[in-house]
């Protein structure tokens, strides 16, 4: 047997109806009782409906793992709806793999002490090199520990996803796992066996100027870069710059952070893309959104639509011919129309490059993805898994 996917959108207002349409999309695409993984993604104008559509689901795919949220835009097939009722629906039959639903909240993730105390939570170990999807509420669970965790006691296991979007108010998002809607949490899966997953992480920066080394810094400030007072290499990187790059620069500036010091040259994607979140004339000092570390290399970037379908692009490069068969795609909120006139643009660029296949995801709050073989949540990113046939089973003797 082999990997089979599906994906589909709706814009209907009737919660009902829309949850069919969705159903009837994937029913022309695959059989409904293979399936074995269902992620599921609802504007908040379904909220109300929504026990009654994951029964529905339920009842459609007995034999599935079913995780999904609420979001402020879904995304599906070719289609990115904004700010509109939608729901999105992504559905994969997956033989030879193992699929592991958790759920976890605050107190379970306070109380994991030790790589077992995790295992128990998520039931699988490191040596079985899981692959993670996960989507969280961003209200009432610590994000930035549960990525210290999975980074911890699974190192190097990729973990994709993105926060809940549906609603600026604690208690308003939802996140779902197997027909139950929860208020609080993470859900997810862990993926191990016969499958490929990479990790496709598009920061939509470029870097402009050189790298720095910060040798003075605490905290989230940087008080010297190279023995010199940050805002002064910036204003000698801006001296440098083309005047639309300087325009752009003094618009929309960002701060990368090397991920893998060991690299004799970096390039665009080798950075962790922090936000610069004030600057003090004074002493020349900048504070970035995110812890500073003396003698970590650093390089001022620039965010624009050009820089981030460019970088895209790039990103998926490398599988383009491939043997790609589906996607997860999580962007950011301030992507989509904030960034294009047009909509549909990220979806847009993975089926150009990689094809039409099945895709589906939503507009997050904050991506979770990998860099350099840590996580980490960004935001303005496009976050994607790609999955392709995993190797192919031995003859037999």
């Amino acid at each position: 047997m082999s990997l089979r996917f599906a994906s589909a959108i709706s814009p209907r207002a009737s919660s009902g109806a829309a949850v069919e349409s969705l159903i009837a999309a994937v029913d022309r695409q695959m059989t409904l009782g293979m399936v074995d993984l269902v992620l599921f993604f609802s504007s908040p104008q379904h909220v109300r409906s929504m026990e009654k559509v994951t029964d529905r689901l339920t009842e459609t795919f007995p034999n599935a793992v079913m995780v999904g949220c609420t979001a402020c835009g879904t995304i599906g097939v070719d289609r990115e709806i904004e700010k509109k009722p939608s729901m999105a629906l992504w559905t994969a039959s997956l033989p030879d793999v193992n699929i592991w639903p958790f759920h976890l909240r605050q107190n379970q993730l306070e109380n994991a002490q030790n790589p077992l105390d995790f295992e128990r939570l998520v039931g699988v170990s490191a040596e079985s090199d899981p692959v993670f999807v996960a989507l969280a509420d961003p209200f009432r669970l610590d994000l930035f520990d549960f990525l210290e965790q999975v980074n911890e006691y699974y190192p190097g296991a990729p973990l994709i996803g993105g926060v809940a979007s549906g609603s600026y108010q604690p208690g308003r998002n939802m996140v779902i796992i197997n027909g139950e809607v929860h208020n609080e949490g993470v859900v997810g899966v862990a993926l191990t066996g016969n499958l490929k997953i990479d990790a496709v992480v598009s920061q939509g920066c470029r870097p402009i100027g050189k790298p720095f080394v910060v040798t003075r810094g605490q905290h989230n400030i940087i008080l010297e870069l190279g023995g010199h007072p940050p805002l002064s290499r910036l204003e000698d990187v801006l001296s440098c710059l083309s005047p639309e790059d300087e325009r752009l620069a003094r618009q929309s500036l960002l701060m990368g952070r090397v991920i893998d010091e060991y690299k004799e040259e970096f390039a665009r994607g080798d950075f962790l893309i922090q936000n610069i979140t004030g600057a003090d004339r004074s002493s020349g000092a900048i504070a970035v959104a995110g812890p500073v570390r003396v003698g970590s290399t650093v390089q001022f970037h620039v965010r624009d639509s050009e820089s981030a379908d460019e970088d895209l692009r790039e990103a998926l490069q490398p599988y383009v011919g491939g043997d790609v068969q589906a996607a997860l795609l999580f962007g950011c909120n301030g992507r989509g129309t904030h960034m294009w006139t047009d909509p549909g643009h990220d979806v847009g660029v993975v089926r150009e490059r990689l094809g039409r296949i099945p895709v589906a995801g939503m507009f997050c709050a904050g991506e979770f993805g990998p860099i350099g073989g840590t996580n980490f949540v960004h935001g303005f990113t496009a976050s994607i898994a790609l999955f392709r046939p995993g190797r192919l089973p031995d003859a037999p003797g």
